[in-house]
């Protein structure tokens, strides 16, 4: 089974307070050139995407010079619909002697049903700095959320994402439609931002394949 996990991008989508909105514009149409073409104007951080280190980092790698495969591996998502504001270390205890290896971490807050809301930039969970720095340990290539940040939208210093751009790690924000994901179960994922020169992050498509 496939699943979608990505925002369609859109001129009226929710945006990082300041950044500018998508522009999608006609060029180009079939009845006057023959042709359809669009002209597209998106922030590198636009709708779901990925955060490369050199988003924040000044010698940090950009997604350009990650390796193909290392956006295709296994996943595993965390259902923490039942936390609010802050999530807790204790929720991914068990991760530590989980019986299968993962690359990606998709953690499922269900806060994406406010997309489109202003709700959805106020007071949405995130990850205290005990469990931001236990995740940051567990080799992934990346970690997931379906909400705007990882930090709030407040915050000025971004400590979570330092946390885990200081290991490597991407950071996959602005997720949707997990629901259908199973629980403690690996899972395949493809995460496929735009291939760019010196992208410190990129639009994506996020796809999960599900055995059974």
């Amino acid at each position: 089974m496939i699943y979608d996990l990505t925002h369609r991008l859109e001129e009226e989508m929710p945006v990082w307070p300041g950044s500018p909105k998508p522009k999608i514009e006609i060029e180009s149409t079939i009845e006057q050139d023959g042709y359809l073409e669009n002209h597209l104007q998106i922030s590198s951080h636009s709708g779901t995407h990925v955060d490369a280190p050199a988003h924040l980092l000044v010698n940090g790698c950009t997604l350009d010079k990650f390796r193909p495969d290392y956006f295709i591996g296994k996943a595993l998502k965390i259902d923490l619909t039942h936390c609010h504001q802050l999530i807790k270390e204790e929720e991914f205890l068990f991760l530590e002697n989980f019986a299968e290896p993962f690359d990606f971490l998709l953690l499922h807050t269900g806060w994406s049903r406010y997309w489109g809301h202003p709700v959805y930039f106020q007071k949405f969970p995130v990850l205290n700095a005990k469990a931001a720095k236990f995740l940051s340990n567990l080799k992934l290539m990346a970690i997931g959320i379906d909400t705007i940040s990882f930090d709030p939208v407040e915050s000025d210093a971004l400590p979570n994402h330092h946390i885990f751009m200081l290991k490597n790690m991407l950071l996959i924000e602005n997720i949707t439609a997990m629901d259908p994901l199973p629980q403690n179960k690996i899972f395949e994922l493809l995460v496929l931002p735009l291939y760019f020169r010196q992208a410190d992050g990129a639009p994506a498509r996020i796809v999960a394949r599900v055995e059974g």
